[in-house]
């Protein structure tokens, strides 16, 4: 099968972390004998580039249409068409354009929607209530993303098939473009459950907890650094960058919260032993959908710690292979990890669970069965 996927960014030597879950996927397409082609929507110097055997075209939205007819792929995939996206809408002058330019690929089109691309980010904890800019953001926003929602609306229309990577994802996306598309699939993202597979965890890396996260509000690592204030048995390892880092190392300074921030890109070759040298894993989230890599430290072994939001309790059951927490309470978060390693029993037993439910859920082999029966499926369909 030859697939072209539309994705707004790509990895590259520089920046491989850039869209990792749609190279990931396109991995496992190679290997399964599909022909993959990545589109990147680009205002600037057209370029193609190859990165870890796989072939990017960043060329002006308008020339599509004419990769489709060189290419000639069996699907189109768009993932997360959000965001700088609309700009083409306008350019197409009206939706209807919108349509007929779609219509014209000729091809069945599979539409990816990851979490941010289908909400209205003032409802949902996406910036931070005490910062003014923040604020002149959130006001902002409302208007931007309910253009954006009726475009996707559009999209989603004329998309052969819709994919959502949680169930609350899917909730969402029919709330806020009030559209409902007669094939919907909910799949998440893969693990590598060969890279990320289980490894022994020392006992004194028991009390080193990890959150790898970007530093933006969203993600609550604000939350986390107050988590271990003036703690002296537990450490915390935040790997990330974003526009909080100032901030959030003020805030280990003002508690004394044994805090290592580590901003430098580290291998992914290299992450699963990375991982191990940690015990448990922090995702104190407000607003998310998955968390691929609170999946992949559990692929490693690491029990979670996350906030009962979102998507996120699909991926971690309380009690099981972690705890979930209320949002916005590090005592909370504070009281999960002391039990934790205080009950060696307990903590090897949510081990296990959280490697066994990704091998189960989230293995690649697993994905791609459920992702290859929906894109045949529109092919068959269209």
């Amino acid at each position: 099968m030859k697939l072209l996927i539309l994705c707004w960014n790509y990895a590259t030597k520089e920046k491989p972390h850039i869209m990792a879950y749609v190279h990931n996927r396109c991995k496992i397409y190679q290997r399964h004998k599909h022909e993959v082609l990545i589109f990147v929507p680009s205002e600037n110097k057209s370029c193609t580039y190859t990165y870890d055997g796989v072939k990017v075209l960043k060329q002006p939205f308008a020339n599509i249409k004419n990769v489709v007819d060189i290419f000639d792929p069996d699907a189109v995939i768009l993932h997360a068409p959000s965001g700088w996206w609309l700009k083409y809408f306008f350019i197409a002058k009206s939706p209807k354009a919108w349509v007929s330019f779609m219509q014209e690929l000729q091809r069945p089109i599979v539409t990816w929607i990851h979490g941010s691309e289908t909400l209205i980010r003032a409802f949902h904890d996406f910036f931070s209530p005490s910062w003014l800019r923040a604020n002149f953001n959130r006001i902002v926003s409302i208007p931007v993303d309910v253009v954006k929602c009726m475009l996707l609306r559009h999209v989603l229309s004329l998309s052969t098939a819709v994919v959502y990577v949680a169930n609350w994802t899917m909730k969402m996306s029919q709330k806020y473009t009030n559209f409902r598309h007669p094939f919907t699939f909910v799949v998440p993202n893969p693990v590598d459950t060969v890279l990320f597979c289980p490894m022994k965890i020392s006992p004194k890396n028991v009390y080193k907890a990890l959150s790898i996260r970007s530093m933006e509000w969203r993600y609550g690592l604000d939350v986390a650094v107050k988590a271990f204030a003036y703690s002296k048995r537990t450490t915390l390892t935040i790997l990330g960058r974003g526009s909080m880092e100032r901030y959030l190392k003020f805030l280990a300074e003002k508690y004394r919260a044994p805090v290592k921030f580590i901003t430098n890109y580290i291998r992914r070759e290299e992450m699963p032993k990375f991982i191990a040298q940690h015990g448990v894993f922090i995702a104190p989230s407000r607003q998310e959908s998955q968390g691929v890599a609170m999946c992949e430290a559990m692929a490693v072994g690491l029990p979670v710690i996350a906030t009962r939001v979102c998507g996120i309790p699909e991926f971690v059951h309380n009690g099981y292979n972690g705890f979930l927490v209320p949002p916005n309470n590090p005592l909370a978060i504070r009281k999960a990890v002391l039990r934790l390693i205080n009950d060696s029993g307990l903590y090897e037993e949510m081990s296990k669970n959280a490697v066994n439910f990704v091998r189960e859920n989230l293995s690649q082999d697993v994905i791609y069965e459920k992702e290859y029966k929906i894109l045949k499926m529109a092919c068959d369909i269209y």
